[in-house]
């Protein structure tokens, strides 16, 4: 045996007790019928009770998973996708019904091709409205209300929660690429 050489490397031996071992593992090998195509393949008994469900290749596996896997099985099912649903469909209802969740995705993919540096939550943002009862930081209505940046993103500015107030669309509209902390103002 090799000084400080381990495992099944080349140079090292296996002792009597590991090849006993790998040759009753090998012995007990698992025959078994593809449950896609019905061809005899043969696979070890840890690798056979981990599954439900034995095929002899990936293409076997890909095929009966595109003809015959119930969509409850399927790895990107998360119990909202209707049967006979396509993932277009089920995105389309997601984006319908999920629109704080998409504006706030889409700002911070802007913010990211913009170079801008750092990013804030959804959390961060919603407690930066409570914080300004749902009002403009600058004309005070209650209206719906878009992230501002202070410093402009487009003039060097962070998309830190620190550099954004709570402005309409309109006074947003207004303030364009100006540099305004309407905080600073009042």
């Amino acid at each position: 045996m090799t000084i400080g050489i381990k495992g099944f490397q080349k140079g090292h031996e296996t002792s009597i007790e590991t090849r006993k071992k790998i040759g009753d593992a090998n012995r007990n090998a698992v025959y078994f019928d593809c449950n896609y195509c019905n061809k005899k393949s043969i696979t070890s008994p840890a690798i056979f009770n981990k599954k439900n469900r034995h095929f002899c290749s990936m293409k076997c596996y890909s095929n009966f998973r595109k003809e015959f896997l119930p969509l409850e099985e399927q790895h990107a099912y998360r119990g909202i996708r209707k049967n006979g649903e396509s993932r277009q469909v089920y995105h389309r209802r997601y984006v319908a019904t999920h629109k704080i969740n998409i504006s706030h995705l889409k700002a911070r993919r802007y913010a990211r091709e913009k170079g801008a540096v750092g990013s804030h939550t959804l959390q961060e943002w919603n407690s930066l409205k409570e914080l300004h009862n749902q009002q403009c930081a600058k004309c005070g209505k209650k209206k719906t209300l878009t992230k501002d940046h202070i410093i402009p993103l487009s003039k060097g500015g962070t998309d830190f929660i620190e550099n954004i107030q709570p402005l309409c669309k309109n006074c947003n509209s207004k303030k364009w690429c100006k540099i305004e902390n309407i905080e600073l103002l009042k």
